[in-house]
């Protein structure tokens, strides 16, 4: 669990600290700065908000920048703030989507800009509910890891909307950062609300293939491919990266994972989702 508190608003002053690591975005962008408090941590998304989040990861304290609105917050601390938090708590929580298929779910690990929303929402529009577009948290059971649902909305780009859903279809408040367009779950974008056993994972490549390809991961490279897409709030606390490698070398041990690659054409979409289901169908039998 995670207790958030929304703070005033307020310029994000000068800090003294260096930050220990950053995100950055393709274009060099800085994304978000990591510091370390005498609380625990502070996460600054420059020009929208500082999130201060405890040493243990159960606590967040959100202060936006003036002029900020409230659904970007909501969206930053979702998608961005709370899994590097549960990841603090030693909670696993992965850069993927997830949907619902016979028996559990698969989920698609990929970075941001990899095509994950675009296939949970094709696959969701087959009829697939969809657990969450991206911050995949796993919940390790007696049963073996489990997918758990988070926000019941999918961000696309235009392009994806105008293929794959009707132009009124739901859509959340706008997010300011972002042109991504947020879709609300409904009758077309079915939403799945309960924890679904993780039956396979598939990372995504670079989208230079003639036709859909699906192969397996072993060894090394099958841990590799969990741990380049999982969210560390701390890379330099040895403690919390050999716990973090540990919960990664299980999952990955536990749950069947694939390289995929395919052509991003809106039009062979329907392929993927063939191959993807017959592939399944074979590792049932």
């Amino acid at each position: 669990m995670i207790d958030s508190t929304l703070g005033e608003h307020r310029p994000q002053a000068p800090l003294a600290t260096t930050p220990f690591h950053r995100y950055t975005l393709p274009d060099g962008t800085v994304w978000t700065e990591f510091h370390r408090t005498e609380a625990g941590y502070l996460l600054r998304f420059p020009g929208l908000a500082d999130f201060h989040v405890s040493s243990d990861g159960r606590a967040v304290f959100a202060f936006p920048v003036p002029g900020v609105d409230p659904f970007t917050i909501e969206h930053l601390a979702i998608n961005q703030v709370q899994p590097l938090a549960l990841s603090r708590q030693g909670k696993p929580a992965f850069h993927g989507s997830a949907i619902a298929v016979p028996g559990g779910a698969i989920a698609f690990l990929g970075m941001s800009g990899m095509g994950k929303s675009t296939l949970a929402a094709f696959f969701a529009r087959a009829g697939h509910g969809f657990l969450t577009d991206d911050g995949l948290l796993v919940e390790e059971t007696l049963h073996g890891p489990f997918a758990l649902p988070n926000h019941p909305s999918i961000r696309l780009w235009e392009d994806s909307l105008e293929n794959l859903l009707d132009a009124d279809a739901p859509r959340g408040a706008p997010v300011s950062y972002t042109s991504k367009i947020r879709l609300l779950a409904s009758d077309s974008l079915p939403y799945c609300d309960t924890p679904q056993r993780l039956l396979a994972a598939y990372v995504m490549e670079s989208g230079d293939t003639p036709a859909p390809k699906i192969a397996p991961l072993v060894g090394m490279n099958r841990v590799m491919g969990w741990l380049h897409h999982a969210f560390l709030l701390d890379i330099e606390d040895r403690d919390l990266l050999a716990r973090h490698f540990d919960w990664t070398h299980r999952i990955s041990s536990a749950v069947p994972t694939f390289s995929l690659d395919y052509p991003r054409e809106f039009s062979r979409l329907p392929d993927v989702r063939a191959a993807l289901l017959a592939y399944g169908n074979q590792l049932d039998t």
